[in-house]
């Protein structure tokens, strides 16, 4: 039982921390558009880094909030059990990019999924997960304001009567997603088979119950203008063109 509340808090720290992200996003937006900033000119890749070196600091955080005041560091059982949650998680999302660059190589659902980079996206997450670690072994790295505002936001809006409610609720569908995709790696390691292979089953499943729907949200905000290249629909047209003249 004490495992689940583990998991189910570590959720509410990064369904709040993903919605708090999408204001920023969309705060962000809102200026750059003001402003006539082109949004190409801050790199895609820059933004994602900030934001998991952020949740990354965030859920270390709470794991240090939550451990005993006796135990003088962060219990060896937690510090697995939060590094085993942190990287399903990543691997969860890696697969999910993974069959979105699948996608992406159609001209047409390239506007809906841009492209991207499997190793990048690789290196990106394995980095996340070793800051991760570093952190819980050196508490003073989480121990700043901007992660301490970022701490306290989160239980207060957990605090609040209907958000918490709601919250609640995303962070038992990401318990489930946890659980189920551990299974699943347990499954793919006793037959195996790759763990990091995405299956369109699981994939839905983890998709639609164990995601945040503020990330999904972010996320889509990021293949507007200001992060897509419109060049190849062009191209399509043109093609379906000159078919039109052939069949005529």
């Amino acid at each position: 039982m004490e495992v689940l509340n583990f998991i189910f808090g570590l959720g509410i720290a990064f369904s709040i921390f993903g919605f708090i992200w999408a204001l920023f996003m969309i705060l962000l937006n809102f200026i750059t558009t003001r402003l006539n900033i082109d949004l190409k000119q801050i790199h895609f890749l820059v933004l994602r880094v900030i934001k998991y070196v952020l949740l990354v600091s965030v859920a270390a955080n709470y794991i240090l909030d939550h451990q005993s005041p006796d135990s003088g560091g962060v219990e060896t059982s937690r510090m697995i059990l939060g590094t085993v949650v942190m990287a399903l998680y990543f691997m969860g999302k890696l697969q999910k990019r993974t069959l979105f660059n699948q996608f992406a190589q159609n001209k047409l659902l390239a506007l809906l999924a841009p492209p991207i980079d499997p190793k990048t996206e690789g290196y990106l997450f394995s980095g996340s997960i070793v800051f991760f670690i570093l952190c819980l072994q050196v508490p003073r790295i989480v121990s700043n304001p901007l992660v301490n505002w970022f701490t306290e936001s989160i239980n207060s809006v957990y605090e609040t009567a209907v958000f918490g409610w709601v919250f609640s609720a995303i962070a038992f569908f990401f318990l489930i997603n946890i659980l189920v995709r551990a299974a699943n790696v347990i499954g793919s390691l006793v037959t195996g088979q790759p763990i990091n292979k995405p299956k369109a089953g699981g994939f839905k499943f983890g998709a639609q119950m164990g995601s945040n729907p503020f990330e999904q949200f972010r996320e889509q905000q990021q293949t507007d203008d200001g992060f897509v290249d419109y060049e190849d629909v062009t191209d399509s047209e043109d093609v379906t063109d000159e078919d039109n003249k052939k069949l005529d």
